[in-house]
This record gives C-alpha cells, structure tokens and sequence, in this order.
C-alpha cells in the first residue's frame, strides 16, 4: 500500500513539475515488479523449495536461523523527472522474506515495503533483521540444565553516532548481528566463553541457568570497526536493555 501511496503522491508531484517545464516519465511501465502476485505464485505450489526459490530469484541477500528464512530486496524506479541540467528517480523499495520448514519446503513467504514489517513482525534494517513487538514468531531457545543464556546488545550513541551496527562472535563463530534496537540470544555451555564485536574480544564465565548480558560500545569514530568497549554488565542493567530491544534472528 504505501508503494501505491508514493506512486500517487508523486505522479501529482510530477503534474505540478510539469508546469515549471519538467520532463516527468512513468518509468513504471517500463519496470517490471520481481514480487508481484503472479511472480509469487509459485511459492504457493506444495512442492516449492530452496531450488525453486533461487531459480526464481537467484541467491539471497540474506539468511538467518540457520537458512530458515531467506531474504531478498528490490527497488525500482517509478517515476523519472528531467529538469534543468539534472534529474532524479523516485524508486519503490520492496524486500521479501520466505521461511523453509525441516523438509526444505517453503512455509511462508511475504513481500513488505522497505521501512515496514511483515504481517508476522519480521522487520529489515540493514544488516540486522529483527521481530517486532506483535511478532507472532519465538526464537529465543531455552537453555538445558549445564547451559547459560547470553545475551548480546549494543549500546546507543548520542547523535549524530547514534545509527549503526555490530557483528557478534562467540568462540570464533558469526552469531548475527544487532543495531541499538535490537539483541541476540544464544544458548552456551556453562564456562568460558569468548565473545567478539567489532575489533575487541573478551574471554569471561558463564553460569549454567543463569543469564550472561555483554554489551558493546562502537568508539566514537567513523570507521564502524572499532569498539571503545566490550563487557559484561550486571543482571539489573542487562536485563533493562533488553526490555527496551527486539529480538534479532541469528545466522
């Protein structure tokens, strides 16, 4: 809806331009919707899987929970204007998620316009790509008996650092990653465990049935790499910044 919403807003856009000696073009029609209703269609036939995803759409962008769900994005130019010595694109950005079950089987599938969410509270951002707080979806896994639940998240900068994201490791393995908004949560197994984000990492202790909150600082520079600070936090002040976070899908 609110890629038609744009489209309307700025083919008035384009008729008042026209006034002022613009050049508007529709370029929608000479532009093809890769996530329309008849493209998705075969995701619907019970024996749709990973080949028939990529024959349709190539490789993913992005997967998460373990190539559970696929992500892929679009944008498209809707409407071209000309004026003066320059021009611009007013585009339509899409992006579509498609969810597997144990078989390989396509279970779910949705397309969403950038900025918004699926019916189901699956959110993109970026790199990171989170639940929303009406996700229908559960991920965070129960820990067994000689295992701890650890908890990853990144502190907030004041602006203009206040965007921006950090890939986690723990014992050298990808885990996924967060933006300020967002955590990740993993089982581990009780002892030590080495955590890593951006250029730092930490070896520390976790306690079976218990929760291990680490928090990561980026250093208030403009490389996206370095961290000024990597650390575990008490069980007070982990367990309040999660409150305020959406769960983010791992790898």
């Amino acid at each position: 809806m609110r890629g038609k919403h744009m489209l309307r807003a700025t083919l008035l856009l384009g008729a008042i331009l026209l006034l002022a000696a613009c050049l508007v073009i529709p370029t929608a029609v000479f532009t093809e919707n890769p996530y329309s209703k008849e493209k998705l269609r075969p995701l619907s036939a019970p024996g749709a899987d990973r080949n028939l995803v990529r024959t349709k759409f190539g490789n993913p962008v992005s997967t998460r929970e373990n190539k559970r769900f696929w992500f892929y994005t679009n944008s498209r130019s809707v409407v071209g204007i000309i004026g003066g010595t320059g021009g611009f694109d007013y585009t339509d950005d899409d992006w579509l998620v498609v969810e597997f079950g144990s078989t390989g089987k396509v279970v779910y599938f949705e397309t969403a316009d950038v900025g918004r969410c699926s019916s189901k509270g699956i959110c993109l951002e970026g790199d990171d790509i989170h639940f929303s707080a009406a996700a229908t979806y559960t991920s965070i896994p129960s820990a067994k008996e000689n295992e701890c639940t650890v908890y990853l998240f990144l502190e907030k900068l004041p602006w203009p650092l206040s965007a921006g994201f950090a890939e986690y490791l723990v014992d050298g393995k990808k885990i996924g990653v967060v933006n300020t908004g967002s955590f990740l949560s993993i089982p581990h197994a009780s002892g030590k465990i080495r955590v890593s984000a951006y250029d730092m990492s930490i070896s520390t202790e976790c306690t079976a049935r218990e929760n291990l909150y680490i928090k990561a600082i980026k250093k208030r520079d403009w490389s996206w790499k370095t961290a000024e600070d990597l650390a575990p936090v008490s069980a007070m002040e982990g367990s309040a910044e999660i409150g305020k976070r959406r769960l983010s899908l791992p790898y």
